[in-house]
């Protein structure tokens, strides 16, 4: 295996003034697993980036300083040399799958490297055996929820069997079991074949306990470079940046039921009766060429003024619902009614300013040249007047922390920033039903407590809806005052969070804990 040396190493892009790398020296030992960490737009994935060679390969700006991997500087060796000793597993499953089908995703690389036919086949079944994907081998990529494709990108990256593994929050998109199943293979690869390991992550609890190294990073610096046993002495820089400290925190899902409702918010809130804002009955969908319902015979009220949370693994049919409530899915059977208006009797324009919807990839939203015209961008084709609209967009780059960032170019900017961005953009039009796909994609935790305190103020104070879709026990446990739980996409309960999670036997079969 190799060992990776920086040395005042430092990154700027072409479209902004300010490095987002400065001056970072440090040593990985060959086989060392490290935690990367820090607040959401700090340069964790740019870091990552040099050491693999996109950057300065594959991607524009000026680098200083060196990356050493066995003493070669990367800068100076071609990609194709660096691409069969480092892998990197993006941030975006989406940004490096490439095929229709899963097998040919993971066959892709094993063929421009000139394997044989079957020490492919071979690779790509225990590949997928790892990865937990065994019988997906002919499934359609398209079909597949985010955490299925987070899986396949993985898959594809053990079957080259790098000597260095970089991973940019690999577990984002992922439920609790399988955040469990990627990281216990993670580590596997680590100990048992003596992969050096970089991983990026904002969830530093589950990931702590199995590293040797900790980088804190701040404003494109090496704030900490500790090994594991000193990193968490000291709180306090964890806690001044807003990041997660894994020794201090316990899981919601193990806390007694006595204790839940000091977690929660939402006990101190107490909905009133009225007229549901959202009607789902009888809803079923499934994809062409499937044989099997994403969705099955869901039925349920959703008031204004309420903040629901949908849960469940992944491909349990979160993602779907949410796209199906939206309009941008039709129902094979059933009906969403929206203000008391079926939406399948709407068009989508119809829907705009009263329905709004981030995606688990922010980048599907943004189009504008600047984080000020992505938000005016609704504003503006509603025709809002001026006034009104200058106030809007101000006050929305304030509430969601983006005032400094307002003349930069969204695809600048971090994969947290890009989703702050495309939420602000949504709320810049207060829609009547707010839908959100897995907000903590990319949010350090000051950063998402923040945006979801800012949307559950709004949601309660207009008497309008708020729908999330998460895997995060303890988001759902402060913000929402119900949650839907799905099991290979049919709902299994629907109700209070603390009562969910106060059933043992229940979250097993969510896939929760």
């Amino acid at each position: 295996m190799v060992s990776i040396e920086i040395e005042n190493l430092g990154f700027t892009y072409p479209s902004r003034e300010i490095p987002t790398l400065r001056g970072i020296t440090t040593r990985v030992p060959s086989g060392a697993f490290v935690l990367l960490t820090g607040p959401t737009g700090c340069g964790k994935s740019t870091l990552l980036r040099t050491l693999n060679g996109l950057i300065p390969h594959a991607s524009a700006g000026t680098l200083t300083g060196t990356v050493r991997l066995d003493g070669k500087d990367i800068a100076a060796q071609p990609l194709a040399i660096t691409c069969q000793q480092v892998a990197l597993l993006f941030q975006n499953p989406d940004d490096q799958l490439f095929c229709t089908r899963v097998e040919d995703e993971i066959a892709f690389g094993l063929e421009n490297l000139g394997f044989p036919p079957p020490k492919i086949k071979e690779r790509i079944a225990v590949a997928l055996k790892q990865v937990g994907l065994a019988d997906f081998a002919s499934r359609e990529i398209s079909s597949l929820s985010g955490g299925q494709k987070q899986r396949v990108a993985l898959a594809a990256v053990c079957a080259m069997q790098p000597q260095v593994l970089l991973l940019d929050e690999p577990t984002s998109h992922l439920d609790p079991r399988g955040t469990r199943d990627i990281l216990g293979i993670v580590t596997q690869l680590n100990t048992e074949l003596g992969i050096t390991v970089v991983l990026a992550t904002h969830r530093t609890k589950e990931v702590a306990p199995m590293c040797d190294y900790v980088w804190l990073m701040h404003e494109g610096q090496l704030h900490l470079d500790l090994p594991d046993a000193e990193a968490f002495q000291d709180i306090t820089p964890y806690q001044r940046l807003g990041v997660q400290i894994p020794k201090i925190m316990e899981s919601s899902v193990d806390m007694p039921l006595s204790t839940l409702s000091d977690v929660s918010q939402k006990d101190a809130y107490e909905t009133t009766p009225q007229t549901s804002l959202l009607s789902i009955r009888g809803l079923q969908f499934s994809y062409p060429n499937t044989d099997k319902d994403t969705v099955r015979s869901i039925s349920c009220e959703v008031p204004r003024g309420e903040v629901l949370a949908i849960m469940g693994a992944n491909g349990s049919g979160k993602t779907t619902l949410i796209h199906l409530i939206a309009g941008l899915l039709r129902p094979t059977t059933g009906q969403v009614i929206i203000a008391g208006k079926s939406s399948s009797r709407m068009k989508l324009h119809q829907l705009a300013g009263k329905v709004g919807i981030v995606f688990q990839d922010p980048d599907l939203l943004l189009q504008a040249e600047t984080v000020r015209a992505e938000v005016a961008f609704g504003p503006i084709n509603l025709k809002f007047p001026a006034q009104t609209l200058e106030d809007r967009v101000d006050g929305t780059l304030e509430r969601f922390d983006l005032r400094d960032l307002d003349l930069e170019a969204p695809y600048s900017l971090s994969r947290g920033q890009r989703q702050r961005t495309a939420v602000a953009a949504t709320s810049s039009l207060h829609p009547d039903l707010f839908l959100l796909d897995e907000p903590t994609t990319g949010q350090d935790a000051q950063h998402l407590h923040q945006l979801m305190d800012e949307l559950c103020d709004e949601i309660r104070s207009e008497n309008k809806t708020l729908i999330f879709a998460t895997h995060d026990t303890e988001l759902t446990l402060k913000y929402a005052d119900r949650v839907l739980l799905l099991r290979d996409g049919e709902l299994i309960f629907d109700g209070a969070p603390h009562t969910a999670f106060a059933n043992p036997e229940l979250l097993q079969r969510a896939s929760l804990c």
